[in-house]
């Protein structure tokens, strides 16, 4: 032990060490014999004090253990620390490129809100991970201190403690309220800057308020699950978040068990990708915080609880599994020319005209009412649907195939629902009765006016190809475009769309729902009722479908 006293430093363990200058060691025997200084027989005095005063002793005395340090001045290969710290993260377990080695990652931070980055490794993850459990304090010591390669880094961060079996871990309790943590979270409005970009995630804050059914899927030949949830801002915008694996297992769970108290998530380091639009799915670097104890978490779940209502009839329109032009639409859209356009494009803005002139087709189809999903049932018929599982009436559908070109080529594609009536101007219903009375649809005004339009169109490539081995695509958006604006010129650079005032508020009011409209004239609510589900892949489960409008903000 050292006793700090005036100019003194007494180190005793079997001996005592005095030192006004420079140290010396001798025993307590030599020392009395050798006290003939006033100044050394006080420091004996002083000596049996803090023997018999434990105030006294636990003020001077600081015993020779592991420095107490902060996560900035624990460095690489420094020995016999400690740092009290709390877990932020606990990310799930992965398998390391190209080896058997597993390993879990963590973000730890202290008092002060500096991070670090903990990770265990093979056989000792069993061991070690239950006794780290997220929003938790814990002592660590004399973990293995080490600076992360550049390539391996993550959220910033350099440095990296080792825990193993060896490393002592001792839980603390929790002083602090709030997190001294800071998230830079990106807007559901600015998800599409990221989307389909794999050098890119983002940070999302959000209440979880429903999900979807479970699916299961097979990818590279191993069977996965996928779950989605839909998650809401104060926006009211809806996107949806697909949960993988064992994201499924652990905070999955977690939310389903919980979704009645409108559980508050951010989700770190996710995918953006094209479903419907805009959507967001977890990968193998992603972590979920449940319910995190930060400001912003806490007043989202209060403005939950206030909107309970409101958020109810949004989880019962079930509009977020619908196209969300307002998410993935932006004011300066950038557009490709249709010779670029190819199949590995997961989708894909075109200036084009449209035409189904000389295409002989029936422009409807008998669907479910819940999912879309072609059926074989009648008309008015209630079935219960091999898709959804879901019970309700067969409707009639509008769906055509079209032609998009422009200077560069043509490529053929389909289009459904609302999308397909607003430009056939005829309903599904309408379509269907004169189908079945063998008429045809009155349409040589509608060919004529096409024939002087230019639209703006989201397009997503077919997994099947028609007979003549041509790409299909489907329709996923399409607004026209005013006049002024003229096709692209045959480039291989992307050409910038700026939309109207008229448009850009449309599209804001894409959510707006028809009240007692049985106007054969379709009016144009591009999200209503819209479904790509005829176009289902694998990819679909990478990334959720989102709401199809910027609802005002609740209060």
């Amino acid at each position: 032990m050292v006793i700090q006293f005036l100019p003194f430093s007494l180190h005793f363990s079997n001996s005592y060490r005095i030192s006004p200058l420079s140290p010396t060691r001798f025993s307590a025997a030599q020392h009395h014999e050798q006290c003939s200084d006033l100044r050394c027989c006080c420091c004996c005095c002083f000596l049996v004090l803090l023997l018999f005063d434990s105030t006294v002793f636990n003020f001077f005395v600081q015993p020779e253990m592991s420095n107490l340090l902060l996560i900035d001045n624990i460095m690489p290969d420094m020995k016999n620390w400690s740092c009290i710290i709390t877990v932020q993260e606990k990310q799930q377990v992965t398998d390391s490129m190209g080896t058997p080695t597993k390993k879990q990652k963590f973000i730890f931070y202290d008092s002060e809100g500096s991070k670090v980055e903990g990770i265990i490794f093979n056989t000792d993850i069993p061991r070690m991970s239950p006794m780290l459990q997220v929003y938790k304090r814990y002592k660590i010591s004399n973990a293995d201190v080490r600076t992360i390669p550049p390539k391996f880094r993550s959220a910033g961060l350099i440095k990296q403690w080792v825990i193993t079996s060896k490393t002592v871990i001792e839980e603390v309790d929790a002083n602090e309220d709030i997190m001294p943590v800071k998230f830079a979270f990106t807007d559901f409005a600015d998800l599409a800057e990221y989307m389909d970009d794999r050098t890119k995630s983002v940070d999302v804050l959000g209440v979880v308020i429903s999900s979807l059914a479970m699916k299961t899927i097979t990818r590279n030949s191993k069977q996965s699950n996928v779950q989605k949830f839909v998650i809401l801002n104060e926006e009211s915008q809806t996107v949806l978040l697909s949960l993988w694996d064992d994201f499924l297992n652990n905070e999955g769970q977690a939310l389903l068990n919980n979704m009645q108290s409108y559980p508050v998530i951010i989700g770190r380091r996710l995918r953006v990708n094209n479903y419907n639009g805009v959507s967001l799915s977890t990968w193998f670097d992603s972590a979920l915080l449940v319910d995190p104890p930060i400001q912003e978490a806490r007043q989202l779940k209060n403005w939950a609880m206030r909107n309970a209502e409101s958020i109810a009839e949004i989880v019962d329109a079930k509009s977020y599994i619908k196209y969300n032009p307002a998410l993935s639409l932006k004011r300066d859209q950038k557009t490709t020319l249709i010779c670029n356009v190819t199949p590995s494009h997961k989708t894909a803005w075109v200036k084009a005209n449209l035409s189904f002139e000389h295409i002989f087709q029936k422009y409807w189809y008998m669907s479910c009412a819940k999912c879309y999903r072609a059926t074989a049932a009648d008309y008015g018929i209630e079935f219960t649907c091999n898709s959804c599982k879901e019970k309700g009436p067969a409707m009639p559908r509008c769906r055509f195939d079209i032609e998009l070109s422009d200077d560069s080529g043509a490529i053929p594609a389909s289009i459904f629902g609302d999308l397909a009536e607003n430009i056939l101007t005829f309903t599904g219903l309408e379509a269907m009765d004169n189908f079945n009375q063998n008429l045809e649809l009155p349409l040589e005004f509608v060919h004529a006016q096409l024939k002087t339009k230019t639209y703006l169109v989201h397009i997503k490539p077919v997994q099947t190809q028609l007979a003549d081995a041509r790409q299909r695509y489907t329709v996923l958006y399409c607004s026209e475009l005013e006049p002024k604006i003229a096709r692209p010129q045959l480039t291989h650079e992307p050409e910038s769309v700026s939309l109207s005032a008229d448009q850009q508020t449309e599209n804001e009011q894409l959510l707006t729902p028809e009240h007692g409209s049985s106007s054969s004239k379709v009016r144009l609510r591009l999200s209503e009722k819209f479904d790509e589900t005829d176009t289902v892949s694998t990819n679909d489960f990478d990334s959720p479908d989102a709401d199809s409008k910027k609802k005002a903000k609740l209060v």
